[in-house]
């Protein structure tokens, strides 16, 4: 072979391999681009301005009788309540105020001077009127007092002294501010009960109590230590038409006796009713802080399934639906790290695990409190991931993002990284277009306005507001 043969084949192989790292590239940027595309921006559909009330928790159901999402805002008191409330319209009117307007902020809670948590505040139609009202606890001549006020003016319908008691308040304590649960203690066709607890975490006394629809007491309940965890969950576990309750590892029926109860080193920090197992009935499934692990109960006490310590070291939050639509079933999402950003998703039927993913933006950010929303087409549900500010599914791939109102989201709900300063929070209710959920934001100690965004393709029509149990019975306690 002559150097010049050889010269040319040498430029041929050069040429073949400059093709072949061309057609590479070429397919590697395709499925980049691919990606990309398959990210959804979210469209932004409705914007609330809480300027007024800047800095405030909000509760989400339709005040005035209109067909329309209206707003519950409120800061905490000195007392771990509510110390000023104000009821919005869906357009943003002042429908009434309550309370010390000149509190401009929430105020702190907890041995380690924590932020405020959540207090007893949420909208529900319990006389079966059409017409909302709401429940929340006030403090009124040196005593937690409890309300039931009209929704679309406020006025006190029903006014009883709290029995969560004053001495386990104050601020002397990690996590005193007590939660309320709507609960059908006696069957759907039955005004609805109310469910109280303190949203202990260790320093607490574990109590609870229930209250019918006019504030009397049906029944009080004591726990051992760590029984009672955070947000007790309320759901119809054995399938009699009545409901039930996990409290944390505590469960009770509708008369407030124990069924059982899961011993465990420290408390839950959440818990699901769901049917995601073979057994008779739903399943309870528990994920405990600190130590872990997470868990799934039948409705009879029976452990169906258990993953490790390892596995979930810090069960902070856990999550049940169709996560991934190939698999069969529902799935478990588990915050398994506590205030960090680790993931795995579970087979809900044998916690098989699946998927294992980890927050994008920021790792060691505070995790606060994804949402389930129902945002896709197929039927698969997604997670709402808020330190991200992105939708994800059951593999932790992004489904949607903020796009190009990520800064003016930013600049409205100024969002952090911490537990005193958290992101962003969402609830997912079906407000307009089709039967996928639209996502309302809102930050609870620092935000300016509401923001309620629906997907790219959706026609923006809106549809009555149909009050579901995630926008009363709220998981998050920020």
């Amino acid at each position: 072979m002559s150097l010049d043969d050889l010269n040319l084949r040498c430029n041929v192989n050069s040429l073949h391999i400059k093709h072949h790292l061309f057609c590479v590239l070429m397919v590697l940027t395709l499925i980049f681009v691919g990606n990309v595309n398959a990210i959804e921006q979210m469209r932004l559909w409705h914007k609330v301005d809480i300027d007024s009330y800047q800095g405030t928790f909000v509760c989400l159901g339709d005040l005035t009788g209109d067909e329309q999402v209206d707003f519950l805002l409120y800061r905490e008191g000195p007392q771990t309540t509510p110390g000023f409330m104000a009821a919005v319209a869906h357009n943003g009117n002042m429908l009434w105020e309550l309370g010390d307007r000149t509190l401009a902020e929430h105020q702190p809670d907890g041995i380690w001077k924590e932020p405020a948590l959540r207090g007893i505040a949420f909208i529900y139609d319990f006389d079966g009127n059409g017409k909302s009202e709401v429940v929340t606890e006030f403090w009124k001549d040196n005593r937690p007092m409890l309300y039931i006020l009209e929704g679309a003016t406020g006025r006190v319908l029903y006014e009883k002294e709290s029995p969560l008691s004053l001495k386990v308040r104050g601020g002397r304590r990690s996590r005193c501010h007590p939660v309320g649960r709507v609960a059908f203690l006696h069957g759907r066709n039955k005004a609805p009960s109310i469910v109280l607890k303190y949203g202990a975490s260790n320093f607490v006394p574990c109590y609870a109590a229930a209250l019918n629809d006019e504030l009397e007491v049906l029944w009080e309940l004591s726990g051992s230590e760590h029984s009672m965890g955070h947000v007790p969950t309320v759901g119809d576990v054995d399938m009699d038409g009545w409901d039930e309750i996990i409290l944390g590892t505590l469960f009770v029926d509708e008369e407030g006796k124990v069924l059982w109860e899961k011993k465990v080193e420290r408390h839950a920090d959440c818990t699901v009713i769901a049917d995601v197992h073979p057994s008779e009935g739903q399943e309870v499934l528990i994920s405990i802080c600190s130590t872990g692990p997470a868990f799934c109960m039948s409705a009879n006490g029976e452990m169906l399934w258990e993953k490790t310590r390892k596995d979930v070291p810090h069960g902070q939050g856990i999550w049940v639906r169709n996560f991934i639509d190939e698999e069969p079933g529902a799935e478990a999402i588990i915050l398994r790290s506590g205030h960090v950003g680790d993931f795995i998703t579970v087979k809900g039927s044998d916690g098989t695990q699946l998927a294992a993913f980890r927050h994008t933006k920021n790792y060691k950010g505070y995790p606060d409190f994804p949402c389930v929303v129902n945002w896709k087409k197929n039927g698969e549900q997604s997670l709402w991931i808020p330190i991200d500010r992105t939708v994800v599914d059951g593999y932790g791939r992004v489904v949607a993002d903020l796009g190009k109102h990520e800064t003016l989201v930013k600049e409205l709900l100024q969002w952090g990284e911490t537990k005193s300063h958290i992101a962003v929070q969402a609830f997912a209710v079906d407000l307009c277009g089709d039967e996928r959920e639209e996502v309302v934001l809102y930050q609870p100690y620092n935000g300016q306005a509401i923001l309620i965004f629906t997907q790219e393709d959706s026609d923006g029509k809106r549809k009555p507001y149909i009050h579901e149990r995630d926008a009363y019975n709220i998981r998050s306690y920020f």
